[in-house]
């Protein structure tokens, strides 16, 4: 039942521009695919066409139809929520020249704040509630949230699948945090590569790209790959008196003193839990060059994709490989398109957004990706066979190079442009191929 965006397996390298990365990264459903989820312990098509179902462009803006349900298994709920992933009719609207916006950001706020490549929204890091309803110390929802995630870190409101954290297994940790995968297994959208650049994951609501969690080190892309550390910690607290900035709160406004059991919202009839530190989102502070993140969880990057820069947010995982706060990102860094925010009926009578198509636009095919000039890309990879990397010599320097499995899913992407060799020691033996889309095909064996 593999699916998934990111596997460590042998499979084919292909070789492109890039050029365009804003239309190339979506998951369009090209073979009518539809959702499965655990159903009694069976895993059951939900008969829902799954990922992005139509991509549309402009000079100005990229636009995404999905119905929010993506191809690797969802469910079950284990907090008793009684949803399933269920068909939305979303239109998002990502722009394509993202601009700065005001000067320390624009606030996430409840609801989908970015789309993923297969068309599923994200949220930010909040579930809604707040101790005592008083809209002071507000649920960390990666963690009071955290037993009704299925094994991809998702779940839905109300029909609306959505994530909150990273969409790779809770099974892809060196310390698993939530057993579910055990029983009900999903690929999720990927799998943590810590030897090569994570790929593009979605796209926020301002245009710039959000990434997994590893990257070069450096943000000009010089540097080994590292795993990119958010900016936040959690305050070093034993009562919930005051905020991060230094507010100091009335009696009546404090939050519970850490450890203390306090009882969630929901599931009605819920066990208490201790509110141990970072439970809630004032728990943590910003700490200014602390990590390789800004207050928004990104940073300028050259990458795989954007070889000459651009601001991109990354989805952060701890030395565990788990979530860290703030997940995806704490706040806009651009000017947001503010139209994805409409919460319209859901299915097929309207959009779950407040977007519309009022320009002139093209449909994106695939198919039509910038081709190399096999001319003047004339070289070779080497050695041949390989164990530890594989490298190009030629005329030309393709731009970017994505490493599919044989199945044709994504397992990495790398920049020629931004490194020397790329590294293929952790991969299973056997043929690879590296192509391109002028039709360049050239094996490459991997032994060890």
């Amino acid at each position: 039942m593999k699916n998934s965006l990111l596997t460590l397996a042998g499979g084919l390298l292909t070789c492109g521009l890039f050029a365009q990365p804003e239309l190339e990264a979506w998951q369009i459903n090209a073979d009518a695919g539809t959702g499965q989820f655990w159903n009694n312990g069976q895993l059951t098509d939900n008969g829902i066409l799954c990922d992005v179902q139509l991509g549309q462009f402009s000079a100005d803006n990229v636009y995404i139809t999905s119905t929010g349900v993506p191809r690797y298994a969802t469910a079950p709920f284990n907090d008793g929520n009684p949803s399933q992933a269920s068909e939305t009719a979303y239109l998002f609207r990502i722009p394509r020249q993202p601009e700065q916006g005001p000067a320390g950001g624009t606030a996430t706020g409840l609801g989908h704040t970015a789309v993923l490549i297969n068309g599923v929204p994200t949220f930010n890091a909040l579930d809604a509630f707040s101790y005592n309803n008083q809209n002071i110390w507000h649920q960390n929802g990666g963690f009071f949230e955290l037993a009704g995630f299925d094994c991809a870190k998702g779940h839905p409101a109300m029909g609306r699948y959505h994530h909150h954290l990273m969409p790779n297994p809770f099974s892809d940790s060196q310390d698993v945090v939530n057993p579910v995968c055990s029983d009900y297994p999903s690929d999720g959208l990927l799998t943590i590569d810590p030897n090569n650049h994570s790929p593009i994951i979605g796209y926020a609501f301002d245009g710039y790209p959000i990434y997994g969690p590893y990257a070069f080190a450096n943000e000009d892309g010089t540097g080994e790959i590292v795993r990119m550390e958010s900016s936040y910690a959690v305050r070093d607290i034993t009562v919930r008196h005051d905020l991060a900035d230094g507010t100091v709160l009335d009696p009546n406004q404090f939050g519970p003193d850490v450890g203390a059991l306090v009882t969630p919202a929901i599931p009605p009839g819920a066990e208490p839990v201790e509110a141990v530190l970072g439970a809630y989102i004032e728990d943590f502070e910003f700490i200014e060059n602390s990590g390789h993140l800004d207050i928004h969880n990104g940073r300028f990057s050259f990458t795989p994709e954007y070889p000459n820069g651009t601001y991109a947010y990354f989805a952060t995982v701890d030395e565990n490989w788990n979530p860290a706060f703030p997940y995806f990102f704490a706040s806009y860094y651009g000017v947001v398109a503010t139209d994805n925010f409409g919460q319209g009926p859901p299915g097929q009578g309207g959009s779950a957004t407040n977007v519309s198509v009022n320009e002139s636009v093209e449909t994106y095919d695939s198919s039509s990706t910038i081709a190399l000039n096999p001319e003047e890309n004339a070289g070779h990879w080497f050695p041949n066979p390989a164990s530890e990397y594989i490298a190009w010599s030629g005329k030309q320097l393709p731009q970017a190079c994505q490493l599919l499995d044989a199945q044709g899913r994504l397992v990495s992407r790398w920049s020629q442009a931004l490194g020397s060799q790329w590294n293929v020691s952790h991969l299973a033996p056997g043929m690879y191929y590296i192509t391109g889309p002028s039709g360049m095909r050239a094996p490459v064996w991997i032994v060890k």
